[in-house]
């Protein structure tokens, strides 16, 4: 095996594990995709996305007590194999049951509640929150060049749920005029297969999410692609049976490389992690209708599903080149936080933005929308292949970031929107008076 050039099996390991983080947020990201079919059908109706926020933020439980085990174990770290059975095995029972029971609904003090959803739901946000951390952990036991596969995996939990939603017709709706007035209504289309059908295909992606991972620990497929100063046994039988069933393993002597950072620099890219992540994967999310909604329906439904694009451009760049300098990290980060704040800006002003009703701002608010992501999301990438060097524990704690920063992004958005009321919604085919 040459340098630069990857054996069959390589390319195996690479596609193995893009499908292993498949299983990261797919099933919670497909429930949000699947909300506009959703919400035709449940009592809570348009409030059940904001249920769902609150749950999801809940999930952060766990990787807490994965942070308390960690810090109280020095001596070792947390073996992210077992914990990777877990977090996917739980997922596809979790899934499962979502095919039979997401329309069950109970009373609870005297109000119709989703139940079955939202507990399910809870479970959910408590595997994908603790699989942002073992996933990135689990990564640094190969090389540098296969931790972009965590970034092709990551995107493709928010494009394959997207895709199943376009193809059932979810969301797609008409503005009809009631008895022949003025006054104008939004009707949503019949979807071509039922939620249920939905929900069997994020378990069937699940489940082979799980057997990709089944094959990469139990084959000798990617024996080529540990990295070297870590002895990994190429018989699955003997050690890795081991492995599997011990939740800590002794830390490896560190490599040379990890003197790439020093510890300033390592703590403001953690910082520059958690902060882009903030937005990304908090901020973002919550404020996509008072952003897009004001340029129209069309304008909404394209910047929501092109955005999860954006991350595969983002592991496009990241193939092409996989590291920029420091200078070139925070430069991209102002920009995005550039682009973010003028999004804030006219988030503050829906309904009635600048450049409303013009092609001119339909164009400019998409194009910056799709930025953002771009320029926070490279960075974040790079961050990740600086980290990886500098311990052992490099992916844990990177992995740890991306979930604070989450969780405070949505904290920071539900204040905003719920406590301060700083956003006014537009509502489908309701003219706005601007």
């Amino acid at each position: 095996m040459t340098e630069n050039r990857w054996t069959i099996n390589e390319y195996v390991t690479y596609i193995l594990l893009t499908l292993v983080f498949l299983a990261s947020w797919t099933d919670i990201n497909g429930i949000f995709a699947e909300l506009p079919q959703i919400i035709l059908t449940q009592p809570e109706g348009a409030r059940l996305g904001a249920y769902l926020a609150l749950i999801t933020n809940f999930g952060n439980i766990a990787p807490l007590i994965l942070i308390l085990i960690k810090c109280f174990n020095k001596k070792q770290t947390l073996n992210p194999i077992p914990i990777n059975y877990i977090v996917i095995s739980i997922g596809m029972a979790s899934c499962f049951s979502l095919i039979f029971f997401w329309q069950y609904t109970r009373m609870i003090f005297n109000q119709n509640y989703s139940i079955a959803l939202l507990i399910l739901a809870f479970f959910l946000s408590l595997l994908d929150c603790t699989s942002s951390i073992s996933f990135a952990d689990y990564i640094q036991k190969f090389r540098a060049e296969f931790t972009s596969a965590l970034f092709l995996g990551e995107s493709l939990t928010s494009i394959v749920p997207s895709l199943l939603a376009i193809a059932q017709g979810n969301g797609q709706l008409r503005c009809t005029s009631i008895n022949g007035t003025n006054v104008t209504e939004a009707v949503y289309e019949t979807a071509r297969f039922s939620v249920s059908l939905y929900f069997l295909c994020l378990f069937l992606l699940l489940t082979i999410s799980f057997i990709s991972f089944v094959l990469l620990q139990w084959t000798s497929i990617p024996q080529h692609a540990f990295q070297i100063n870590r002895k990994i046994s190429l018989k699955p039988n003997e050690d890795n049976q081991e492995t599997t069933s011990t939740l800590f393993q002794q830390k490896s002597p560190t490599s040379s490389e990890s003197l790439s950072l020093n510890r300033t620099s390592y703590l403001l890219l953690s910082f520059g992690c958690t902060y882009t992540s903030s937005i990304l994967f908090g901020m973002l999310l919550s404020i996509s209708a008072y952003v897009l909604m004001p340029y129209g329906q069309e304008i909404f439904y394209l910047g929501t599903i092109l955005s999860p694009w954006m991350f595969t451009l983002v592991w496009i760049l990241g193939m092409i080149k996989p590291s920029v300098s420091k200078r070139s990290i925070l430069l991209l980060i102002l920009m995005g936080t550039m682009t973010f704040l003028f999004e804030l800006f006219i988030a503050l002003n829906s309904p009635c933005p600048m450049w409303v009703h013009t092609m001119k701002g339909n164009v400019l608010i998409l194009s910056i929308w799709l930025c953002t992501y771009v320029l926070l999301g490279y960075p974040r990438l790079v961050i990740a292949n600086y980290v990886r060097n500098y311990s052992s524990s490099g992916m844990f704690w990177y992995g740890v970031n991306v979930q604070c920063g989450a969780l405070i992004g949505s904290i920071v958005a539900f204040l905003l929107i719920e406590t301060f009321s700083l956003f006014r919604e537009v509502i489908p085919c309701e003219p706005s008076k601007c």
